[in-house]
């Protein structure tokens, strides 16, 4: 994350200056290759910074995979299965999040550069991979993000700005419904 800021705080293009530095310095350390297995918006910025991204997603995973990760399954008792994950704090940096004090001091509210991907996830762009779609959305935003006039947006509001079509997360919940019935059944 990008730190705390007063209520009225309008991120400049100083500012995601600033983020990219931070974001593409995370994504060049050691931890930062987890992110081009996270997919959505998650993985292509992994993918936009990191030039031999195929390369580094052969490597083997890190020591901390029993810190950080998670356990997929567990083999005979003996054996488990582990996945490298990314921490919620890395995600809300990848994706450019400050929290913002709303007027009356009481509560605080999330910005950010690119939407998190739970709002992705939940978007009518997300079908289950990057497709042409998401292309295109994700060369528009970047160009937005050049832009002196560009508008950080809250959960709520890139929700919105990525509704496009309601039936296409319809069917991206039913393939992962289908997918984890398959697995399950090819694990036991």
């Amino acid at each position: 994350m990008l730190g705390c800021r007063p209520a009225g705080y309008i991120p400049t293009l100083l500012d995601f200056g600033v983020y990219v530095q931070h974001r593409d310095g995370f994504l060049h350390s050691s931890r930062g290759r987890v992110a081009l297995f996270y997919g959505g918006i998650v993985g292509r910025l992994a993918r936009l910074v990191l030039s031999d991204s195929e390369g580094l997603a052969c490597l083997e995973a890190s020591e901390d995979v029993l810190d950080t990760g998670a356990r997929v399954a567990s083999g005979n008792g003996k054996e488990a299965l582990w996945y490298e994950t990314l921490t919620e704090e890395e995600i809300r940096l990848i994706c450019g999040v400050y929290v913002i004090e709303t007027e009356d001091g009481q509560q605080l509210k999330y910005i950010s550069w690119w939407p998190t991907p739970t709002a992705f996830w939940s978007s009518g762009l997300h079908t289950g991979w990057w497709n042409a779609n998401c292309e295109r959305w994700f060369l528009k935003r970047l160009k937005e993000t050049k832009s002196p006039q560009v508008k950080l947006h809250t959960y709520s509001e890139w929700k919105n700005k990525l509704r496009f079509s309601t039936a296409a997360h319809k069917v991206n919940m039913k393939n992962d419904e289908l997918s984890a019935k398959y697995l399950a059944a090819r694990l036991s």
